[in-house]
């Protein structure tokens, strides 16, 4: 198949930094992010947030979590406390500002992976999710299972972006559209807001997904022409293009 248009659904700067890795490759990257992100009220009081004697663990779900997170939380509070990152990116963001993952999945970077560590199952006490309002239930839910007393700080939250008119016709001109998804809300929310035109375009081209998961998602829009990536990052996504390509 033959692709001449790049739709990076990224947010910045993630798509920014993808779109200079495959510069090299004539694709016109098209950027249309579904989501902008604001800090949010993470909701609980931080300087009572232990329980005496417990494990303590905080669990950052996205880079995103890291950002906002350690914006508001009190000085010195992750001293003396575990630290669980769902993948790379995650825990690149928290090592940058001098904190130390403890609990990182080996493999697959979600919630499945994370609850499987063995880390997790011995002694469970107070967990506290950094995440957006509405994400990781099945993390929570799988703590709560396992033990801990879980506890959600929604320390930002997406703000859905309505897509531009300068989408719709560098993606209606092209010879095919390979559509790069890390998000399968990000999928889900351009599906329903995207020109209709442009989405049967989008669907008519080739999705390149990151997880097994939202591969699965994503073949309910374009059967048989789903390709899921080594890796979430951006140069697993990188080696995938330039195979399909």
């Amino acid at each position: 198949m033959v692709f001449s248009h790049v739709l990076i659904s990224r947010p910045q700067p993630e798509a920014a930094e993808l779109a200079e890795l495959i510069q090299d490759t004539q694709l016109v990257p098209v950027f249309q992010p579904a989501f902008q992100f604001e800090p949010g009220f993470a909701g609980l009081d931080f300087n009572n947030a232990w329980i005496k004697g417990k494990r303590r663990l905080v669990v950052f779900c996205s880079p995103r979590a890291v950002e906002f997170g350690l914006r508001q939380l009190p000085a010195g509070f992750l001293d003396e406390v575990e630290i669980a990152a769902i993948g790379p990116a995650t825990a690149n963001g928290l090592e940058s500002g001098g904190h130390t993952v403890t609990i990182l999945p080996a493999e697959e970077f979600n919630s499945e992976a994370l609850l499987a560590h063995p880390a997790m199952l011995d002694a469970p006490g107070k967990a506290l999710i950094f995440a957006a309002p509405g994400g990781r239930q099945s993390l929570f839910s799988g703590l709560q299972e396992q033990g801990w007393a879980a506890e959600f700080a929604h320390v930002y939250r997406a703000v859905p972006i309505t897509p531009g008119a300068d989408v719709i016709k560098p993606l209606l001109q092209s010879a095919g559209v390979l559509s790069v998804w890390t998000s399968a809300n990000a999928l889900s929310h351009l599906a329903t807001t995207l020109d209709s035109q442009v989405w049967e375009t989008i669907c008519r081209g080739a999705f390149l997904v990151t997880s097994e998961r939202l591969g699965e998602i994503a073949e309910r829009h374009s059967p048989g022409r789903v390709y899921v990536t080594d890796g979430p990052g951006n140069s697993a996504i990188r080696d995938c293009i330039l195979q399909l390509i």
